[in-house]
């Protein structure tokens, strides 16, 4: 795994998209991976795709500690549809 490290040790503009550009090509690798045993497993795209989404949200609520009622609706929403 090869994750490249910040521009610099403290916050500077565009920041967050460097994170995303440097997480991309192992997160894509592991949503593949997931994707493929999914279907294996007799789960469509859409479902596993919704899934995956739901799972990152929940991910992101737990990390900011983020109980309100519209996160949870919202999650409800991608796992229930």
């Amino acid at each position: 795994m090869s994750i490249q490290k910040p521009r610099r040790p403290t916050d500077y503009p565009n920041r967050g998209f460097d994170c995303q550009m440097a997480l991309d090509a192992e997160f894509r690798r592991a949503i593949d991976c997931l994707a493929i045993e999914a279907g294996e497993a007799g789960w469509s795209t859409d479902e596993t795709t919704k899934a995956i989404i739901g799972l990152a949200l929940a991910y992101a609520a737990d990390q900011r500690m983020d109980r309100s009622l519209a996160s949870v609706v919202n999650i409800r929403r991608l796992f229930l549809n």
